[in-house]
């Protein structure tokens, strides 16, 4: 009688989790206490947070939209193109879809990327899609001295 009650909580367990779906909203980040998954350093601004959600529900935290394009950039091409990407609102510090945010450029962000997330284009300055924002960072990635246009 055991042995078949085990069996049958055994297989209702393997039905649940076969049906349960991976969660691939945002998760809260701790400010000055969780870490960049790329830099490493302690994310300081929520203002400037970003977080990548993989197929698999992993979620990693990034102290800036610089940092998770360049962590994201190095991952296969599965990684890449089905993971979710979060940006927090610049304004409101609230989750959006970094792939479908505005970009202005010229923020003082934590890793000088320069890139600040808004969830409705803004008036009166020039705002940037995400393709184009990936581009810039991977380019400034790919200079000898990507710090060095910030020295001066």
């Amino acid at each position: 009688m055991m042995k078949n009650l085990f069996k049958l909580l055994a297989v209702c367990l393997l039905f649940v989790g076969c049906d349960s779906k991976i969660d691939m909203s945002p998760k809260e980040i701790k400010i000055d206490r969780d870490v960049c998954a790329h830099c490493k350093m302690v994310i300081s601004s929520a203002n400037y947070a970003a977080q990548i959600v993989t197929k698999e529900g992993r979620h990693y935290f990034f102290d800036d939209i610089g940092c998770a394009v360049a962590w994201l950039h190095l991952k296969d091409k599965e990684t890449q193109e089905n993971s979710f990407i979060y940006a927090a609102d610049f304004q409101t510090a609230e989750w959006i879809d970094a792939r479908k945010a505005y970009y202005t450029s010229g923020a003082n962000s934590p890793m000088h990327y320069g890139f600040a997330a808004h969830k409705e284009a803004l008036e009166g300055v020039e705002n940037f899609d995400f393709t184009h924002v990936k581009k810039v960072i991977l380019e400034r990635d790919n200079e000898p001295n990507p710090m060095a246009h910030h020295m001066h």
